[in-house]
């Protein structure tokens, strides 16, 4: 018995190492550079601006109306920007500018992703829209899933016109203490994004919207993160959706009437 449980000790002390070790590989699923969405992309072209740490970026944008929001959409922590541009059909044609906001890492982009490279990543993209003469107010931030965490960091800290998250959760050391419930988790990551601990200091009217049957983000994380979020805020269940079959167009016609009522 007792050498028993020194086996599955070792074990457990093995995989707890491998945990860390891994962490992030664990976090971030980067795919490269499609030709396929090069080549069919319609309206959007590339921009790329450079980071603090002198890395440059490759977004993309398609620029509407000037009297119309410039959406900054955050994507999920697989795939990579391109992967959605089909998804902005809906705020295209309405005549918005609409930015996909890209990774290290991820695409064409060197460097790894972490959550403060992506913040940084993020609020020099920021500076450079705002440097195109775009204002604060009448941008509008989104995010998907990991992207809730940068959407919502970034929202603290400029006068924006709107939040949009999708799938959100409260922390993603939460998410990870739900999926590894044996192992110490919360000790162990590096990145935390605690989007729960900073969302009370969000201004903007915040809209959150959360498939019922989410298996990668359980509902009740976007619930519990919609609690800690101040006024004015609305919350939207999707029935029967799961993680990854949100239906991004009928998510956008929801996301423009919530922006006409505020």
């Amino acid at each position: 018995m007792i050498k028993a449980f020194y086996i599955i000790l070792i074990i457990y002390c093995a995989l707890l190492l491998l945990l860390f070790i891994f962490q992030r590989s664990l976090i971030y699923f980067p795919t490269r550079f499609e030709e396929f969405y090069r080549d069919n992309s319609g309206p959007f072209e590339r921009i790329s601006v450079t980071s603090g740490d002198g890395i440059t970026i490759n977004s993309w944008i398609t620029k509407g109306e000037p009297d119309k929001k410039t959406f900054v959409f955050f994507h999920g922590n697989a795939g990579n920007a391109e992967h959605r541009i089909p998804m902005m059909k809906v705020l295209t044609a309405a005549g918005h500018t609409v930015v996909l906001a890209e990774y290290r890492g991820y695409a064409d982009n060197p460097g790894k992703p972490t959550e403060s490279t992506l913040v940084s990543d993020a609020e020099t993209l920021m500076a450079y829209l705002i440097s195109l003469g775009t204002q604060q107010q009448d941008i509008i931030l989104m995010g998907r899933s990991l992207g809730t965490g940068i959407a919502t960091n970034l929202a603290t800290k400029y006068d924006i016109a709107a939040l949009i998250l999708i799938a959100p959760y409260t922390s993603l050391v939460d998410i990870a203490a739900n999926t590894y419930p044996y192992f110490p988790v919360r000790l162990l990551m590096k990145d935390k994004f605690d989007s729960k601990a900073i969302i009370g200091n969000v201004t903007s009217p915040i809209l959150m919207l959360h498939g019922e049957m989410d298996t990668i983000i359980p509902l009740k994380f976007g619930k519990t993160l919609f609690e800690s979020a101040p006024e004015p805020k609305k919350f939207i269940t999707i029935p029967q959706a799961d993680h990854n079959n949100l239906d991004m167009n009928a998510i956008n016609r929801i996301v423009l009437e919530f922006i006409i009522d505020n």
